[in-house]
């Protein structure tokens, strides 16, 4: 009897580049990692299973990569809707039978849009798609120990990963963790072991929590000690993670994670204005001084990296501008790690209070929030923001005090931090906000070459070429590449928002809220 053909599955993290190019991304960290804890749900003796990360691996521009799979999955993070659709069309018309199923943030914020596009949407966690795997492949597909497939991420320059706890504890308003409403909730050390056997032995290890503190002390020393104890072994020579601000507050954290082999520590200080952060209802980082942690955590031997928004809707240009000028004449104070606008993802207390005061641009597409164009009307006249948002991103003007900085930064810290560290704390800002051009395929190349100049404004910023085939596909595709919209002419909700908002809503408290 011949043996059934083994159903071949293709999970892809979508993206959109807000810089434009389809070049590979080879040193962004982290690697998104959810592609691969999807496929440890399946059995790796029945499936063909295969892993394509937009962000990693660059645009999926190979038509091979269309026609293979008989089950596709995308996720990816919410502005990607538009590109995870146009993939899906690239799939169908390649193979008119092929499933195709959208998770993630996309799927949990726009359900019912995903439903008329997608065969299936998943909007819970990973562990959901074992229910998905039984209805469309069998029960016999589904792994008998489910563990991430880290094995298919190929080499990460000697970097592991390990998530061991879900969501968050707080609610910042801007965040879609807070829009989504799900419980924080810590992995058991079983399941914490289970996943470092996965990833092996590692040069560094990332640990990929929304917050690893957390909300019970107990728990997280319970973490921490297993890191440690795994660490001590030799499985890595040391660990990073994010934290909130509260975590600073007690001298004991830092000693703890210090002692545990911890390395390197990010904090989301998103503002140096306690207002905004007020705004954004991230009271734990009103103490979160940049200058004052970095140089906490350097008595202990942990590197400090921290992510920095800009919002014009409540800063001046001024405002900002000193504040970037002061962290550039800081030797002691390290650059941001990230630096990005103010983005309202719909679902989140901060989009329904954009929308309620009016501040979203005309004809905003969902694939502008990006987190690199102003998409929300400033405090002060457009004609003076985007050309001053558009050198800071790009930081012209600066970039002698930018490497300057670097230089000196990681120079002043260098009796405190290892080879390693300090090679991260002097590059990492120059990687980051140096500029350079990024080396794909020859397909990515002239892709990234064919995209129009951006203008750091969703009002007049052109559709990426991503919007137009890249080959002949059947007519009924074309819908597939018109951009999802978020606001119309007038600066008024789409259906499509309005739809989202009165689900999350209810119909009656919607209708008050549009009044």
């Amino acid at each position: 009897m011949k043996p059934k053909r083994r159903p071949k599955v293709l999970i892809v993290n979508a993206y959109v580049d807000p810089w434009r190019s389809a070049a590979p991304m080879r040193l962004f960290i982290p690697r998104a990692m959810a592609p691969y804890y999807l496929a440890g749900r399946f059995s790796s003796s029945l499936v063909d299973i295969r892993v394509y990360d937009e962000v990693h691996h660059g645009a999926m521009l190979n038509p091979r990569h269309f026609g293979w799979p008989d089950l596709v999955i995308f996720t990816g993070l919410t502005a990607a809707f538009d590109r995870a659709r146009q993939l899906s069309a690239y799939f169908r018309n390649a193979n008119p039978s092929v499933c195709a199923v959208i998770g993630g943030p996309i799927a949990r914020a726009f359900p019912k849009t995903c439903a008329g596009v997608f065969d299936h949407v998943c909007q819970d966690d990973v562990e959901s798609l074992d229910e998905l795997i039984e209805d469309t492949l069998g029960a016999d597909y589904c792994a008998d120990r489910p563990a991430p497939r880290f094995d298919l991420a190929g080499w990460s320059f000697g970097l592991g990963f390990v998530e061991t706890t879900k969501n968050c504890n707080f609610s910042c308003s801007f965040c879609s963790l807070t829009g989504e409403g799900r419980a924080y909730k810590p992995y058991s050390s079983q399941e914490i072991s289970e996943q470092l056997d996965a990833g092996g032995r590692r040069s560094m290890l990332m640990v990929l929590d929304n917050n690893f503190y957390g909300n019970n002390r107990a728990d997280f020393e319970r973490r921490v000690d297993l890191l440690g104890e795994r660490w001590r072994r030799g499985d890595f020579r040391g660990w990073g993670a994010l934290v909130t601000g509260d975590f600073f507050k007690s001298p004991k954290n830092l000693a703890k994670v210090s002692a545990n082999g911890c390395k390197a520590l990010f904090s989301g200080v998103e503002s140096l204005d306690p207002e905004v952060l007020r705004n954004y209802n991230k009271r734990h980082s009103l103490s979160s001084d940049p200058r004052s942690l970095a140089r906490l955590c350097a008595e202990h031997g942990v590197l400090f990296d921290y992510g920095m928004m800009l919002d014009f809707s409540r800063q001046t240009i001024d405002e900002v501008d000193s504040q970037i000028d002061a962290i550039l004449d800081s030797i002691e104070t390290p650059l941001p790690a990230l630096l990005s606008l103010t983005i309202p993802i719909p679902g989140t207390p901060h989009f329904e209070e954009t929308v309620r005061a009016g501040r979203l641009l005309p004809n905003l597409r969902l694939s502008d929030l990006d987190g690199q164009k102003l998409v929300e009307w400033p405090k002060e006249p457009l004609e003076r923001v985007v050309p001053f948002l558009t050198d800071l991103l790009r930081f012209r003007g600066r970039k002698t005090a930018l490497a300057r900085h670097a230089i000196r930064h990681a120079w002043s810290n260098r009796h405190a931090f290892d080879h390693l560290q300090t090679a991260i704390s002097m590059l990492g800002p120059l990687v980051r906000f140096g500029g350079g051009m990024r080396i794909g395929s020859v397909r990515q190349m002239q892709r990234t070459w064919q995209e129009p100049k951006r203008t750091f404004c969703a009002m007049s910023d052109p559709l990426s070429v991503a919007y137009r085939p890249s080959h002949r596909l059947d007519a009924k595709f074309a819908p597939d590449f018109e951009p999802l919209y978020l606001t119309d002419a007038e600066g008024h909700p789409t259906l499509d928002v309005e739809m989202h908002m009165s689900q999350s809503r209810g119909s009656e408290e919607f209708a008050a809220f549009v009044k």
